[in-house]
């Protein structure tokens, strides 16, 4: 199944459908049209209220709210899939990273393009592509097993922030009684183009594995400079004989006819 890894981010606060239409022909960062059709669905919603939207090979993973900016929405199914299909990379297979992916598990505020550019190929799948619910996504996805490195919570997380106090809650609700910063062990890390997406933890001698989404993550895909629709698009012939082929030439505005009048 062929990927494209690149995540790219929509600003849709000022985007029209020409504008997003004239986007579509002049670029092949979207090549789906059921991609397309949402797109041009939010934004004629007049209600909409989603600011920027993640995209990863035509796959919408993820929506930031005008109200909860900077807030990131991830499906939760999502992460269920990546648990259940992604089969984990074993470091004896790639040895040669090991050095390299433990001072990325303790800097995963960096990013490392070429060293899960190169990890990729490895990876491998519970099931066919056809058998999964979110192919798109999950196909992009690369999970390393990492508990032979025995690192606990405690090491795992300094300082100590918000998002790291929540994963200790939720642990604390599971297991009311445990020493959770030196019993609960790093088992999986999830990579999604170059960002460390999330990770899994477990409490020893327990075989339920909990993920959570890098408490990195929203400030890393926030430096993605986002694609906007601020401009007026510039006419071409291509673009309006698309639209005409598209809704028809009855649809076309008045500068876009007198433009094409003026081509002949």
């Amino acid at each position: 199944m062929y990927s494209k890894y690149k995540i790219i981010a929509l600003d849709l606060q000022n985007a029209t459908i020409e504008n997003l239409n004239h986007w579509f022909i002049t670029s092949d960062f979207i090549t789906a049209e059921t991609t397309k059709d949402y797109l041009r669905y939010r934004v004629k919603d007049e209600e909409n209220t989603i600011h920027l939207i993640y995209i990863i090979n035509d796959f919408l993973f993820g929506t930031t709210s005008k109200e909860d900016y900077p807030l990131i929405d991830i499906p939760e199914y999502l992460t269920n899939d990546i648990v259940e299909y992604c089969k984990p990379i074993q470091l004896s297979e790639i040895e040669s990273y090991r050095s390299v992916i433990i001072d990325w598990i303790f800097n995963t505020d960096t990013t490392r393009s070429k060293t899960a550019f190169e990890i990729k190929p490895f990876q491998k799948y519970t099931v066919d592509f056809y058998e999964m619910n979110f192919p798109d996504f999950i196909s992009c996805v690369t999970c390393i097993e990492v508990e032979e490195l025995g690192f606990n919570l405690r090491e795992f997380f300094q300082p100590l922030n918000q998002k790291f106090k929540a994963i200790h809650n939720e642990f604390k609700k599971y297991y009311p009684r445990t020493q959770y910063l030196h019993e609960v062990k790093l088992t999986k890390i999830y990579i999604l183009e170059k960002y460390i997406l999330g990770y899994s933890f477990r409490l020893e001698n327990e075989p339920y594995e909990h993920f959570f989404y890098n408490i990195h993550l929203e400030s890393l895909l926030h430096q993605i400079i986002p694609f906007q629709f601020d401009d007026k698009p510039k006419l071409t012939v291509d673009s309006i004989l698309e639209k005409i082929n598209r809704v028809g030439i009855e649809n076309l505005t008045k500068e876009e006819q007198e433009f094409l009048n003026k081509q002949k």
